[in-house]
């Protein structure tokens, strides 16, 4: 996954964007069948952040555009 810094410096490269947002256990879940059923790697979404909403966390994963 790129950095955020990465994303920045090409601003002509446009990307997928999948973002989860829920329980911390269902987006944990979540990001494990994607890997699974391979759509993305596990280890390429962002770390687990609070929303700020109780018991809610959302994830990211971006990936240039053109990539299967």
């Amino acid at each position: 996954m790129p950095s955020p810094s990465k994303v920045s410096e090409e601003p002509n490269r446009s990307f997928n964007k999948m973002i989860l947002i829920g329980d911390r256990e269902w987006v944990k879940g979540m990001i494990y069948r994607l890997h699974a059923v391979g759509i993305a790697e596990a280890t390429t979404w962002s770390r687990l952040i609070s929303t700020g909403n109780p018991g809610e966390v959302i994830s990211t994963l971006l990936r240039p555009r053109g990539r299967s």
